[in-house]
């Protein structure tokens, strides 16, 4: 059986856009220059499971059975769940989705080592916070909070130069958890202090006020080595926002690889 013919309303063009990662796939849906849907899915479904879910997110973003849709963009860290995302959206949507990879026109010129080895998320972040940038004189570091926090620099001529890797937050958590028999699970709100005076105050301290002298370091050694001044922001998980704050570094764009899939998108119709 054909797919339902999904349009939009009104005239702008409608985007649907997944930043497929380990932790879950977030959907997004775009009219003209606003996100009118956001939605995190689990990564472990099938393509039937996914499709069902995609449609009902399409129908809380307004788009129904007979109205405007235009195409679809996939950035994937996960070669296994890619093809399933794939096919979920072509049997949903009758649409052929195009995934970034090799031969898309992005804008950034990847200067590490093996650029086949870097993540399609990173470089999506990459090509929104260039296009956000206050000043194009100089270059950006990116700061994007998951399972990992991956902090990435981008120079002033657009070239991705590498990126530096390291537990995300909550990862380190788990593995505290996991690893210290007295260690219980403690919710991670910002420590008024750096000298904690119970179990809960010492993990909030320790990663909490430790992941900003981390973020620091590493911003601080990437602009001594670009040589450029940078603007520095955040993305990803919302816990992030704090860390960033508290770090010196107050810009966050909470879905700054979807933004960079919009202008992906839009680099490849011309």
């Amino acid at each position: 059986m054909a797919a339902p013919s999904f349009r939009a309303k009104g005239a702008e063009a409608v985007l649907l856009a997944l930043d497929v990662r380990n932790d879950g796939i977030v959907v997004g849906f775009r009219s003209g220059e606003d996100w009118t849907t956001i939605v995190r899915l689990g990564a472990d479904r099938s393509a039937d499971e996914l499709g069902i879910l995609l449609e009902a997110c399409a129908r809380r973003a307004g788009i129904e059975p007979g109205m405007a849709f235009d195409e679809a963009w996939i950035s994937s860290v996960v070669p296994a769940l890619t093809p399933r995302v794939v096919d979920a959206i072509s049997s949903t949507f009758g649409l052929t989705a195009s995934v970034v990879g090799p031969g898309t026109r992005t804008g950034i010129k990847i200067r590490t080592d093996t650029p086949s080895e870097l993540g399609s998320d990173i470089v999506c972040a990459a090509v929104a916070a260039r296009a956000i940038s206050d000043d194009r004189s100089e270059a950006t570091v990116i700061v994007d909070f998951g399972s990992a926090l991956v902090l990435t620099a981008v120079n002033a001529s657009d070239e991705l130069l590498g990126v530096s890797i390291a537990p995300g937050i909550e990862t380190a958590a788990r593995s505290l958890r996991s690893s210290t028999a007295q260690i219980h699970q403690v919710r991670l709100d910002a420590p008024g202090r750096a000298i904690g005076r119970n179990t809960a105050q010492s993990i909030q301290s320790g990663i909490l006020l430790g992941y900003r002298g981390l973020i620091r370091a590493l911003v601080g050694s990437m602009t001594d080595e670009m040589g450029e001044t940078a603007m520095v922001l955040g993305t990803g998980d919302e816990s992030g926002r704090a860390v960033m704050e508290g770090a010196g570094y107050p810009r966050f764009e909470r879905h700054l690889a979807l933004d960079g899939l919009a202008i992906i998108a839009e680099r490849n119709r011309r």
